[in-house]
């Protein structure tokens, strides 16, 4: 599903450019045969001695050739104003293209709970000194260490939920796999309650382990506004653990809100079978992804992230930093893309410099680039 650039039909060629070499032959060719012509016409042999003869025979391949290049000098006009106009009507089209691709979701706040603590400014400060976590499942240690996750992560949320309007109803949207379902309501309503937050809110379960982040560009789209809080609940995981949220808002929201700004924006994510045509595409539409200083390679092998690195190379696109999520979080599951988007969205904060998070899901490669709001 990568972005469908949209058909250019009626396609209109420029005009032939006019050629003075071939106009200027065809005068000289009027003007031999008009010569011809009067000489054989000529009442007596002393043509070439009348004024009258050369007068007639600069007059009528001027008039002849000066009627034709004068209407083929309009036709000629005609065509180079139907291409401009078609040119225009493309140059709107490429830029209402690009326009779409850079639609965004902003991120009002995110939050993150790592068993051991790791954050990305300690990645970004000490990364190579951390200790590799790669095959390792990191876990919470017991359910008081996980209550106080539920209650950090709602903690963090109050002050960005408080300066919401009164009356807006929280859409809490809770992606977790299905062995992380018992209690969890329960355990989000104290939390919250806890937190001091006053507004009213609704539970959504997403009981699956995908990503789905088809639903990032479903919300940038919708023309409603929406205010979401998204959950990712991967605590029961047999992979490693984590709490990662996220309060998005969509810019038709955002346009309401009395908000100075926003912590960051996920621009439309990419997602596509073929790797050099989604980074092509995002290349040419995304001129973010040009900036970008911060990879993040999310539940990927060697060979996956070395190929990414390669395409985004052919494209004139060299990141700084490249971040491989397992050495830092241990074993990755298909949620932990919510995990790298939390990290992301603190990173760019901490650097001011946009990241692009790439990642691998039933045959499609996804990608999402982060920056400043």
């Amino acid at each position: 599903m990568s972005w469908p650039k949209p058909n250019i039909t009626n396609i209109v060629r420029p005009p032939v450019q006019l050629n003075r070499g071939r106009w200027g032959l065809f005068i000289t060719a009027l003007a031999i045969i008009s010569s011809f012509i009067l000489a054989k016409a000529w009442p007596n042999d002393s043509y070439a001695s009348q004024w009258t003869y050369w007068v007639g025979v600069a007059f009528f391949p001027t008039l002849i050739g000066g009627s034709a290049f004068s209407i083929r000098l309009y036709l000629y006009g005609l065509a180079q104003e139907k291409y401009d106009i078609w040119q225009d009507e493309q140059k709107k089209v490429e830029q209402n293209w690009q326009k779409w691709a850079m639609k965004s979701l902003l991120v009002l706040d995110s939050a993150y709970v790592i068993p051991d603590e790791i954050t990305a400014s300690s990645i970004l400060e000490n990364g190579s000194n951390l200790h590799s976590k790669i095959n390792k499942s990191l876990k919470f240690k017991d359910k008081s260490e996980l209550t106080s996750a539920f209650d950090n992560i709602f903690c963090s949320m109050s002050d960005a939920i408080s300066i919401l309007p009164s009356k807006a109803n929280i859409n809490i949207s809770l992606y977790m796999p299905i062995d992380s379902y018992e209690n969890i309501d329960r355990e989000i309503a104290r939390a919250y309650r806890n937190s001091g937050i006053k507004h009213d809110y609704n539970l959504n379960y997403m009981i699956d382990t995908v990503p789905n982040i088809e639903k990032i560009a479903e919300w940038i789209d919708s023309p409603q506004p929406m205010i979401e809080l998204i959950i990712i609940n991967n605590t029961q995981s047999s992979a490693s653990e984590f709490l990662a949220a996220f309060l998005l808002v969509n810019n038709a929201q955002y346009q309401d809100l009395e908000i100075k700004k926003a912590k960051a924006q996920i621009l439309r994510p990419m997602i596509d079978e073929e790797l050099p045509i989604a980074i092509k595409q995002m290349v040419e539409m995304q001129p973010a992804i040009k900036q970008v200083s911060h990879l993040w390679f999310v539940n990927l092998d060697n060979k996956q992230e070395t190929e990414i690195n390669k395409q985004l190379v052919n494209q004139s696109v060299e990141p700084e930093q490249l971040y491989g999520l397992e050495k830092f979080v241990g074993k990755q599951t298909e949620l932990s893309y919510w995990l790298a988007l939390a990290m992301s969205s603190e990173m760019i904060n901490k650097t001011k410099r946009n990241n692009l998070i790439a990642t691998r899901n039933q045959n499609q490669w996804l990608f999402s680039v982060v920056t400043l709001a």
